[in-house]
């Protein structure tokens, strides 16, 4: 009968762990507790939602010797790496669970554990057995793509557990990833308290400050309902618990209410991308088929605001611009996103600067220098724009360049990244009179805007209008052009307009990962929905020439 009911018990708590992301058997797992985690690839980011192959999970832990709360130690395996012991088990389309078992055995790698390391989180990205064509896996991660992180408790302690709705914390306040909300919305919230050698005594539900419910259990459901005791913008619900002796835990979420879009036309004289008027900045967000869009960035710490709501131009359903004008102090850098239908963070796709948390790091400063504006660490993920108003124009020396004859051209193409060691522009401008002695006319430089990673050919476009920092500064860059052209020396940039990679803007804004195969071509274009392909193209085509770096 024991058996049969611990069989039961497992089943239950699968079900259950449906309605999130992940959840446990024990429901509140210590580290000494054998554990079964359950995957909802419905929930988080739904990277691998509708997925049909093999899934593995590539799993670590936080530990008190670990430096940040997404330091992972003992890795299982190298990523890409599938492995018996990594694999998920299939429970479902959807639903999958996966037996780590006692955590002290599962992940007792080298180096190994310690008898003083104390694992505090199991961490997970949940990825396909195979990568897609462009090289890239189906990813299973958290809301706002980042690692799942799964807390394990402690013996003696009382936590609230939120279980419903699924809120993000990882930006350390609940106004930088609210949840967002319409009049007369139900939202379940489910809490438990997960008192491990204590009792709960009771849980408290608080909107804005007012108490809405109580229970005497150990857990506490409720329909929240968005009634006239919430206003537009932020709204704090806050749930209290206690124990039977003095411990107690709190937490708080955001639910946030926006405004009615304002319809208006872009004003006359901008364009889509960052528009500098002085000390007055206008974005324009081309997406059509979104439903509200806010700027967050330095001058609002990154928090959602009804101030930075933006506003939008209906030309036809599938000819939509997003703008707003706001004050910045003049000639200060800032770097910002935008926060498209409150779940999608993406840069500006026309930035002619961007910051990247995963390869700026490793850029010497003898490339691209050290006063290079912080990326917002904490306060939001992926690759940030840069904007900054009265930028000091560049001095041209050669003003007068006669560019050679078209029919008469001797092109000497070249990958900054092979071509000199140091990858610079700066090395390279030495090198003008090797390539001058060669009797060439013209010099073709392989993309150098923003591409996936630091080393790459460059045809992996993420960004069309800025330049890829590996290589150095654009006035690197235009000195280059300046020497060239002082030797009477062409320069040429080559550039691949339907080229939009994964950390492309106008590839995320319309990102379907249950189709990426279908989505995908040889040279590695992903249509955009239903936008006008030709359109945008045509942009990008406009403002490389506006660029006036030739």
């Amino acid at each position: 009968m024991k058996l049969k009911f611990l069989i039961l018990l497992f089943f239950t708590v699968a079900q259950f762990s449906y309605s999130q992301l992940i959840t446990s058997f024990p429901e509140f797992a210590t580290e000494n507790d054998s554990i079964t985690i359950f995957f909802d690839a419905t929930q988080g980011n739904k990277g691998l939602m509708g997925y049909t192959g093999d899934v593995y999970a590539h799993t670590g832990v936080i530990t008190n010797f670990s430096t940040s709360s997404s330091d992972w130690k003992h890795v299982v395996s190298n990523w890409g790496e599938n492995t018996a012991d990594t694999k998920l088990i299939r429970d479902s389309l959807d639903h999958y669970h996966f037996v780590i078992g006692y955590p002290r055995q599962y992940y007792n790698r080298n180096p190994e554990l310690s008898l003083s390391e104390e694992i505090l989180k199991l961490a997970f990205v949940f990825r396909s057995a195979t990568a897609s064509n462009n090289g890239s896996y189906f990813e299973g991660k958290d809301v706002g793509n980042t690692d799942i992180f799964y807390t394990l408790f402690t013996a003696g302690t009382y936590s609230l557990v939120l279980n419903s709705p699924t809120v993000s914390n990882q930006f350390g306040d609940p106004l930088r990833s609210p949840l967002f909300a319409n009049s007369g919305d139900t939202i379940n919230v489910i809490i438990n308290a997960a008192a491990l050698g204590t009792q709960s005594k009771d849980i408290t539900l608080f909107v804005n400050g007012t108490q809405k419910t109580q229970t005497t259990a150990s857990s506490l459901n409720y329909e929240l309902i968005i009634n006239a005791d919430f206003s537009n913008g932020s709204n704090n619900i806050t749930i209290i618990g206690t124990d039977t002796t003095t411990l107690s835990d709190t937490l708080s979420f955001n639910v946030f209410l926006n405004s009615t879009v304002t319809e208006q036309a872009l004003p006359t004289g901008n364009e889509l991308g960052i528009n500098y008027n002085n000390s007055t900045v206008t974005l324009a967000l081309f997406a059509p088929y979104k439903s509200f869009v806010y700027v967050l960035g330095d001058f609002n710490d990154w928090k959602v605001d009804q101030n930075y709501f933006m506003k939008k131009q209906t030309v036809t359903a599938d000819s939509v611009i997003w703008w707003f004008t706001f004050n910045v102090t003049s000639g200060q850098e800032y770097s910002f996103q935008y926060l498209v239908d409150g779940n999608l963070r993406i840069a500006d796709p026309f930035t002619e600067k961007v910051l990247d948390p995963w390869n700026d790091q490793y850029i010497p400063t003898s490339i691209y220098p050290s006063n290079l504006i912080q990326y917002p660490t904490g306060k939001t993920d992926q690759i940030v724009s840069v904007l900054q108003t009265d930028q000091t124009p560049y001095n041209w020396q050669v003003t007068n360049f006669v560019k050679p004859d078209k029919k008469k051209l001797t092109v000497y193409e070249l990958l900054i990244r092979d071509f000199v060691a140091t990858h610079s522009y700066k090395t390279l401008t030495d090198t003008l009179n090797y390539l001058k002695n060669l009797g060439i006319n013209a010099i073709e430089l392989m993309p150098v805007m923003e591409f996936e990673g630091n080393s790459s050919w460059g045809y992996n476009t993420s960004f069309h209008m800025a330049l890829d920092k590996y290589y150095g500064t654009k006035n690197d860059l235009k000195d280059f052009i300046d020497a060239a052209h002082a030797n009477g020396i062409a320069v040429f940039l080559d550039i691949v307009l339907n080229h939009a990679y994964g950390q492309n803007p106008l590839a995320r804004l319309y990102w379907d990962s249950a189709n990426i195969d279908l989505l995908e071509t040889t040279h590695g274009l992903m249509p955009l929905h239903q936008i006008k392909i030709f359109h945008l193209v045509m942009i990008l085509i406009t403002k490389v020439l506006k660029l006036n770096i030739m």
